[in-house]
């Protein structure tokens, strides 16, 4: 028995990043009716890259001062209180999201600062593989696709100052020392892909998006000083860590079927580690 579609108008609300984000009134019901995919799972598994770390001795061949615990924990720093280290957690993530719904969390990564000395991370590429399947109405999954992006980061002098930020030492962030420096490249709002319900059927080929945002206020566009001090031009994305403690940020994907809007400045913070690859496509063929 076929349902009448509804309208639904929601409001994505991004507290976290101090922006709100809409989207446009559509119909999604799910059925055979009017194409649109209503809920999916939306498979996530992120990892580090561990052929591309580079180390603060500039060394991306056999890059010694960084310790691979596994593919999703580093570890580097030697010290009483050592080492520190970056660790992705809750992944792989299987997670039902809703078209138009709100963002449902996923991924973190956590960094944890401690006061160390010796060689230390550089730089690494996260890569991050997504499957996205219909769940009502069930259909195949897209395949899978990696999206690859570069963290840029810096163990700080603790007794700078200033500190590496701009920021003067024993104030805010850098009130126990100078604050370490994480910086990600990634773009992760509005990569279109397309579904097809029933290929070469009467339902139209069904244009999505997908999104990723940070929902712990922990990515935000950075000083220009700390930028520059990765090497990275401002504005950049990113968040600062206080020595001694552990900072997590935690990643939520939303799939719409109109792009997301977000004003000014919140774009910038939604620009979080990007967990898909543009160019989802798939045509399911009956």
């Amino acid at each position: 028995m076929s349902r009448q579609p509804r309208g639904v108008r929601r409001a994505l609300l991004s507290t976290a990043v101090g922006a709100a984000a809409s989207v446009a009134a559509f119909s999604a019901h799910a059925d055979m009716t009017n194409g649109i995919v209503d809920i999916w799972k939306v498979d996530v598994d992120t990892v580090f890259n561990t052929t591309t770390i580079c180390d603060s001795d500039g060394d991306c061949t056999a890059p010694t001062g960084v310790t691979v615990v596994n593919n999703k924990s580093l570890r580097w720093g030697s010290g009483n209180q050592g080492p520190s280290g970056l660790d992705i957690t809750n992944s792989p993530s299987i997670q039902n999201v809703n078209t138009n719904g709100a963002a449902v969390p996923n991924v973190s990564i956590t960094h944890l600062n401690r006061p160390i000395n010796g060689t230390t991370l550089s730089s690494v590429d996260i890569d991050s593989t997504l499957i996205p399947t219909p769940v009502a109405p069930p259909s195949a999954g897209l395949p899978s696709n990696t999206l690859t992006f570069k963290v840029h980061f810096l163990e700080t002098p603790n007794g700078a100052n200033p500190c590496a930020d701009g920021g003067a030492n024993g104030v805010g962030v850098n009130s126990a020392g100078c604050a370490d420096i994480y910086v990600t490249d990634a773009n992760s709002l509005n990569f279109p892909f397309w579904y097809d319900l029933d290929g070469a059927g009467s339902l139209p080929n069904q244009q999505y998006y997908i999104s990723f945002f940070e929902l712990t206020s922990g990515l935000n566009p950075l000083p220009s000083a700390a930028c520059a001090a990765v090497g990275q031009p401002s504005p950049c994305l990113g968040f600062r860590t206080p020595e001694g403690q552990d900072t997590t940020v935690q990643f939520a994907s939303l799939i719409t079927t109109q792009p997301v809007s977000v004003p000014e400045p919140g774009s910038l913070a939604l620009l979080a580690a990007g967990l898909l690859g543009a160019g989802l496509v798939r045509r399911r063929r009956a």
